[in-house]
């Protein structure tokens, strides 16, 4: 049986390998069950490394084909495109930033439109540094003097903006100009930056300019025969100069004052407001003679405006009640103030006192404002309809700042405004403050008058609008008016309670006073026969200062700054 299914497995064996050997016959297998090589009948040899025939020859691949090169080419010019796009978008995005910030700033700080474009912004420079310093510092007086020392310089040279300048005569100081050849609005911005320079002069005094290291070192720091012993540098400046290599970085303050006084072509106002600011200066520096020689040339020069001046020459007060006399001019009425309070801080109170109590009766005579109703005529056709103030508005943005017109040359009687009110405020101030320090029988009398200065002024501070240019210094005067009156009241009422208590404690120490009690002191009344201490007189002063305080809370968003700090163009942004 064994040797049967043997052969039988041989005969089939043997019948497949012949079928194999048969070129036409086909193997039926299954398809899932065949190679990749069984199926395309292809027999391909293994690649393996050890197996591949050496070369030397690397392959060649184009890596910069003809549409690679296009598609550089492309991407190449789009941004370059681009780029341009980006450079052109900041340039006219800095160009109209900086075109608004010189409409801001001239808006601001007017000039007048016969100067120069560069001494225009250098003067509107000055004014930025001074009022705009940065966030958290004081005002850097170093980059205020050099912008407002280039723009007189410019100023004065011939080629620039001083064509037309002429020296003044010889009696005057050095370097004084006769600007009568000139426009009244180039006279006034020369008024106003020559007032300026002298201000930063105030601030430089002394200040050395390093000729070799071009820069500027505060005074007593320069290493010299005239300075044996200097002073340290204060932080941010390196290495003391040398005396040799310095000059003075600005002129003397009292030569820049003389020359605007004898400057030929400024009006009398201005020479009075400039004397009265030389005349805070030499007050300042100590020097309280020459001080008081300007305020009476001031006075001197106010009064010869006056056909018949209402001043005593001997006490200069004004004589109110005189019939031939004239009003008194807006020019008297500030230099006879101004000369008023120096003689009070001289402490002159006799002198000071009738000069000021003449000068508040004169101010409270002066005319009401008249109304003026085609301003108000026209302040009603403005707020009409949209259509007016899209008109007005496109206007206000297209049309060029003009140059403020002239004020008023001081010589006619003021009238009796908000700021002419602010102005009773401040002398009510002065008279209670000298009533209160002179006399101890007047201190109330002095309170009281310190009590109206503080209803004046907070009354005009709600009168006055914040945000029109000319009524900023009024409101600024009312508001430091407010803020003193209100300190000085403080002080006033506390003393006053002091002495109160002292004088209670007084009574009651004493050997008569309420203390000493007797075996019948309850029943018959104080001993000694002392007069009862009323609790109405004890808590007055409390009382009073409970109504300071509440005073205080309610005018505080007039005296502090409340408004939020600038951010630069992050204010547009809304966190």
């Amino acid at each position: 049986m064994r040797s049967s299914w043997a052969a039988t497995t041989v005969t089939t064996m043997r019948s497949r390998l012949v079928l194999l050997r048969q070129p036409n016959v086909r193997i039926l297998q299954r398809s899932f069950a065949q190679t990749a090589i069984a199926r395309t009948g292809l027999r391909a040899r293994p690649q393996l490394p050890f197996l591949s025939v050496p070369t030397s020859r690397a392959g060649r691949v184009r890596h910069m084909t003809t549409e690679r090169k296009a598609q550089l080419k492309y991407e190449i010019l789009q941004g370059i495109k681009y780029t341009g796009y980006i450079w052109i978008a900041g340039a006219c995005a800095i160009a109209i930033w900086g075109a608004i910030y010189l409409e801001s700033t001239e808006r601001k700080y007017p000039t007048p439109e016969d100067w120069s474009f560069m001494t225009r912004l250098r003067f509107r420079g000055g004014h930025v540094a001074r009022h705009e310093p940065v966030e958290g510092r004081s005002t850097d007086w170093i980059q205020v003097g050099h912008w407002i020392d280039t723009t007189i310089k410019r100023l004065h040279d011939p080629n620039i903006d001083g064509a037309g300048l002429k020296d003044a005569p010889p009696d005057c100081p050095p370097g004084t100009k006769d600007i009568t050849a000139k426009s009244e609005n180039w006279r006034r911005g020369y008024y106003e930056a020559m007032m300026f320079w002298a201000k930063a002069a105030e601030h430089m005094e002394g200040w050395v300019w390093d000729r070799k290291r071009k820069c500027t070192f505060p005074p007593g720091t320069m290493v010299g025969p005239s300075n044996p012993f200097p002073k340290p540098l204060p932080p941010g400046f390196h290495g003391a100069p040398r005396e040799e290599d310095c000059e003075l970085r600005h002129d003397s303050p009292n030569d820049i004052y003389l020359r605007i006084l004898n400057t030929v072509g400024f009006t009398t106002r201005q020479k009075i407001e400039a004397g009265l600011a030389y005349a805070s200066w030499l007050e300042y520096k100590g020097t309280h003679g020459p001080a008081s020689i300007i305020l009476e040339d001031t006075l001197s020069l106010a009064a010869s405006e006056l056909p018949s001046p209402p001043l005593d020459e001997k006490t200069f007060t004004l004589q109110n009640d005189s019939p031939s006399s004239t009003p008194p001019s807006e020019n008297l009425l500030n230099a006879l103030t101004a000369y008023a309070t120096f003689r009070a801080r001289q402490g002159d109170i006799t002198n000071a006192l009738p000069i000021l109590v003449s000068i508040l009766q004169a101010r409270r005579a002066l005319p009401p404002p008249s109304f003026d109703i085609s301003s108000s005529r026209k302040g009603r056709d403005q707020s009409k309809g949209i259509l007016a103030s899209t008109k007005s508005f496109f206007k206000f943005i297209t049309t060029p700042p003009a140059y403020p017109p002239p004020p008023p040359d001081g010589t006619a009687p003021p009238v009796r405004n908000p700021a002419e009110l602010c102005q009773e405020a401040a002398l009510s101030l002065h008279i209670g403050e000298i009533m209160y320090a002179t006399s101890k029988t007047a201190r109330e009398e002095g309170l009281g008058w310190t009590r109206e200065a503080v209803d004046v002024a907070e009354e005009q501070l709600h009168r006055l609008n914040p945000n029109l240019r000319e009524e900023k210094a009024p409101r600024e005067q009312c508001r430091q008016c407010l803020i003193t009156g209100l300190d000085n009241w403080t002080k006033m009422v506390a003393r006053l309670a002091k002495e109160e208590e002292a004088r209670r404690a007084e009574r009651l120490d004493s050997p008569g006073g309420a203390s000493s009690t007797g075996w019948f002191s309850g029943l018959w009344g104080p001993a000694g026969g002392t007069t009862e201490i009323k609790a109405e007189d004890t808590n007055r002063w409390a009382a009073e200062a409970k109504v300071i305080d509440e005073r205080r809370n309610r005018v505080s968003d007039l005296v502090e700054d409340l408004r939020k700090p600038s951010r630069g163009f992050l204010t547009w942004i809304k966190v």
